[in-house]
């Protein structure tokens, strides 16, 4: 009987060390063929956007508001954000070091980087074009080509950033048109399902569009990007959208509403080492099953059979419908005097239809704050709040 101690103990250390193992991962994908495929443990995002030009390039008054909202969308997800308005050149390539150097590092965790701004493409003396992003202080390049060189972000500095990022993946979205020759654009369609493959590493990029493509302040790209991530762009219905099948989402419908003006390019890094993965999306948590309603099945209801039972019309039409909650920065929620976990990740909640009073609070933060909505019958609402 002692001898057999030691087995049953190992037995059970390896299955408790795997089931911890999986549990630590934030992001766990399910094959079609049912195999369990790890992805992330922490998911982060840098958000950047330029709408205040200094030295003749126009102001794009939506850009920082665009970020804003893709940030929002992003935390809803669950991504932690990080918020960079109108940075000059020093500033944006702190924010790049902060960002790439720091959550950047963890071999586990994924990044996403959304640039909105001015983006200008230029043909080198030796026949290269090269992409640019434009941050507030770089000069026009009409006007001082020099000056322009040195302050613009070119294409080959962010694609030694993607390969200095250690995390599993990272995807970079330019809300804005240039050449994109680092990258090979894609022209395959996308796997029909997430597979171990899906997890290897890969540095995945999309633009608003080829060179010289006028993308407009009010942005297609931005609006079909938040489309997508809230299941447009999930063609299988398997609740995740990944960077492959975002690109293609974006190209298909950015070149129908933008009438051919911008085509969106979507590609991997040419880098055989990290052009295997594919980026994923989970595009919303489950409902949480604690906050189920079922009916009290204690008490049995049985029709008097000397009178003829119908049932109340009015209370059938009531029926329920569906609350999806999110916040920024994270509360506490609580709903009808019954509290639930923290948003983000986003809460979906089935309840009666009616009238509900949300209190949100954060103690730390100081913030409480309390709503009344009206939810009707098969409606899908969705509340975000947000608090500066």
């Amino acid at each position: 009987m002692k001898k057999g101690v030691p087995i049953i103990l190992l037995i059970f250390l390896i299955s408790t060390c795997l089931f911890s193992q999986q549990r630590s991962f934030k992001v766990v994908a399910k094959s079609n063929t049912g195999e369990t495929v790890n992805l992330y443990k922490d998911l982060y995002a840098l958000v950047i956007g330029v709408s205040d030009y200094q030295y003749g390039w126009p102001d794009l008054p939506n850009a920082v508001r665009d970020a804003d909202e893709i940030g929002d969308v992003l935390s809803d997800l669950g991504f932690k954000v990080t918020r960079v308005k109108d940075p000059t050149k020093n500033e944006l390539m702190t924010a790049f070091d902060d960002f790439i150097f720091n959550v950047g590092q963890g071999k586990d965790n994924c990044l996403v980087i959304f640039f909105a701004g001015h983006g200008h493409t230029e043909k080198l003396a030796y026949g290269e074009d090269m992409g640019y992003i434009v941050p507030r202080d770089a000069p026009n390049p009409d006007e001082d080509m020099s000056g322009f060189k040195f302050k613009a972000i070119d294409m080959h500095t962010v694609e030694a950033y993607a390969r200095r990022i250690e995390a599993k993946h990272a995807l970079f979205l330019f809300d804005s048109c240039f050449s994109g020759a680092i990258f090979n654009i894609s022209r395959a369609k996308p796997p029909l399902y997430i597979s171990y493959k899906t997890a290897r590493p890969v540095r995945q990029f999309i633009t608003a569009g080829g060179a010289d493509e006028p993308v407009p302040d009010n942005s297609i790209f931005k609006r079909q990007f938040i489309e997508a991530l809230q299941g447009e762009a999930d063609r299988n219905e398997d609740g995740y959208v990944t960077g492959t099948e975002l690109g293609e989402f974006l190209q298909e419908k950015v070149v129908v509403y933008s009438r051919e003006a911008q085509h969106p390019q979507y590609g991997k890094i040419r880098d055989p080492s990290l052009d295997k993965g594919d980026f994923v999306f989970q595009l919303r948590s489950k409902p949480d099953e604690t906050i189920q309603y079922k009916p009290d099945e204690t008490i049995q209801y049985k029709p008097d059979e000397t009178i003829q039972y119908k049932p109340d019309e009015t209370k059938q039409e009531i029926g329920y419908g569906y609350l999806i909650i999110s916040s920024y920065p994270p509360t506490e929620v609580e709903i009808d005097e019954r509290r639930y976990r923290v948003a983000p990740p986003l809460i979906e909640i089935r309840l009666l239809a009616g009238r509900h009073t949300i209190k949100f609070f954060n103690k730390e933060l100081r913030i409480e704050k309390t709503i009344v909505i009206e939810l009707l019958k098969g409606e899908r609402k969705r509340i975000h709040e947000r608090f500066n």
